[in-house]
């Protein structure tokens, strides 16, 4: 049923424009199919057959230009609406699910850099994790949060005109709003205004370890799952402290990689990121995003979930103080937020995999992110996920996908644009996708 009014829908749209008393309209009917296959796929179908836009479109593809069409429906307001805001409510969570996902300060920045914000801002990939700043609506005058639009509002939102604001807010352990210090800031991952609002932060930072925090960054950023990055070369000192090495499962695993695999040379590891957002980050029901910047030891992540063993662990002795989950060798997390990707990722091969350039050495969140925005596995990914929304049953090539990625990728052999439309021209524009 829902087909046959696809169909009907779409007969109509191609009724309207070839029997338009507009003589602007020019184009030939396979034309216009081709644009309004074009329009639904990037703006799902939000581009009105009577607009301007929609009229370019037809006549680019009469003349040949594909790609040109696909670049003039992904630079209008109608791809931020549409493409561009499920792109980013996906990519709250490292399951890139959009459903029941809702609009939030880091849905709004992923959109600003998917698509460009007021006063020119110009569109950049590399910035997603370590931009300072917060995208707001100008509502009447007044910049307002996304999450405080009624269903009215937001349907009225142009997101190509959010407004810049530098910096980003949070609240500390008093539940008073202080700005979050440059040194943490991780671009969309640290943006919450609220509690409950179904951004990354909460997905992240909820109870637990933060262990689920600087995974969903690798997964949501790079498409590699755990076992992708685990290192059989990890080393006992990047091992988070509460995991404990007494469990038989620690150096061998009975049937599968060792859980030092994972807790010292994978995701988990205090040195891949986990120093970067451990102890310093919590999101509570009550009071939402919270910046710690002296946990007390009770209230360090890195030490376990239990709040109440922490002191334990954070004294680890396993003759003393027998604890059910201990690590001694750990050197725990620095408070300088230290992170090292070389130390087990450049041997085992998985920064190569990345295609990383960046720093493989530094402190705090916003260098980790600075630096993984200059990574190609970056792009790539991205264009996989275009591919995924807009050409699922198209056939691209690894060198496709590739050629894609580099067009956007400001760090290939010929720098590309940073820009995500270009990826969704291209994809878009396809011979499998026609």
């Amino acid at each position: 049923m829902r087909r046959g009014i696809s169909s009907v829908l779409f007969l109509c749209a191609i009724s309207t424009v070839i029997f338009s008393t507009d003589t602007s309209v020019a184009a030939d009917v396979n034309s216009t199919v081709i644009a309004l296959r074009l329009s639904n796929t990037i703006t799902g179908g939000s581009l009105p057959v009577s607009d301007p836009i929609f009229t370019n479109m037809a006549n680019r593809v009469q003349a040949g230009d594909i790609q040109g069409a696909a670049a003039l429906a992904a630079n209008s307001k109608y791809f931020a609406g549409y493409l561009a805001r499920r792109l980013a409510m996906q990519m709250q969570n490292a399951a890139l699910d959009a459903f029941g996902m809702t609009d939030n300060d880091s849905t709004a920045f992923i959109i600003a850099k998917f698509a460009g914000s007021a006063g020119g801002g110009r569109p950049s990939i590399s910035s997603l994790w370590s931009d300072n700043a917060t995208y707001l609506v100008d509502l009447a005058g007044v910049p307002t949060h996304v999450a405080s639009l009624n269903a009215t509002q937001l349907a009225a939102v142009d997101w190509t005109a959010l407004v810049r604001q530098e910096g980003q807010q949070v609240k500390d352990t008093q539940n008073v709003v202080i700005p979050l210090p440059a040194k943490h800031v991780g671009g969309y991952l640290t943006l919450s205004d609220r509690p409950n609002d179904n951004s990354f932060a909460m997905y992240g930072a909820t109870a637990g370890t933060n262990l689920r925090f600087i995974e969903g960054i690798w997964e949501t950023a790079t498409g590699l799952e755990l076992m992708n990055v685990a290192s059989k070369s990890a080393r006992v000192q990047d091992v988070p402290r509460f995991i404990p090495e007494y469990d038989p499962n620690f150096f061998n695993g009975q049937g599968q990689p060792a859980c030092i695999a994972c807790h010292g040379g994978g995701m988990a590891s205090v040195n891949h990121g986990y120093a970067a957002v451990a102890d310093i980050f919590d999101f509570t029901n009550n009071n939402g995003f919270i910046y710690n910047a002296a946990p007390a030891t009770n209230q360090r992540k890195s030490l376990g979930s239990n709040a109440g063993q922490r002191n334990n662990v954070n004294t680890c002795n396993l003759v003393q103080r027998p604890t059910t989950v201990c690590n001694p060798d750990s050197v725990g997390v620095d408070a300088n937020q230290s992170w090292d990707l070389a130390a087990t990722w450049e041997a085992s091969g998985v920064l190569s995999r990345m295609g990383w350039t960046g720093a493989k050495q530094g402190q705090g969140l916003n260098a980790l992110g600075v630096a993984l925005g200059q990574s190609k596995i970056v792009y790539e990914f991205l264009t996989e996920r275009v591919i995924g929304e807009v050409c699922p049953m198209g056939s691209f090539s690894a060198s496709d996908i590739a050629s894609i990625a580099a067009s956007a990728n400001p760090n290939a052999s010929t720098p590309g644009t940073d820009d995500i439309r270009t990826i969704v021209a291209r994809v878009a524009s396809h011979a499998s996708c026609l």
